[in-house]
């Protein structure tokens, strides 16, 4: 498996209006991606998970995949 962002350690703040980088973290069930895939740390992906549930509560990202 290979990471999506090879160094994304300069990540400083996921905004869960910007659905369309949220959606690069988001598999095709509708998951959220592990640390292992995003190649974050623990506090930034804490943060992109928190920005992801933010995002599906307003509607802006599905909570479940259409199949």
């Amino acid at each position: 498996m290979a990471k999506i962002f090879k160094h994304r350690t300069d990540v400083a703040y996921f905004d869960y209006k910007d659905f369309k980088t949220l959606q690069r973290y988001v598999n095709v069930y509708g998951q959220i991606e592990t640390r292992k895939k995003t190649g974050l740390n623990e506090a930034q992906q804490r943060r992109l998970a928190q920005a992801i549930k933010r995002a599906r509560q307003i509607a802006l990202l599905p909570f479940i995949a259409n199949n």
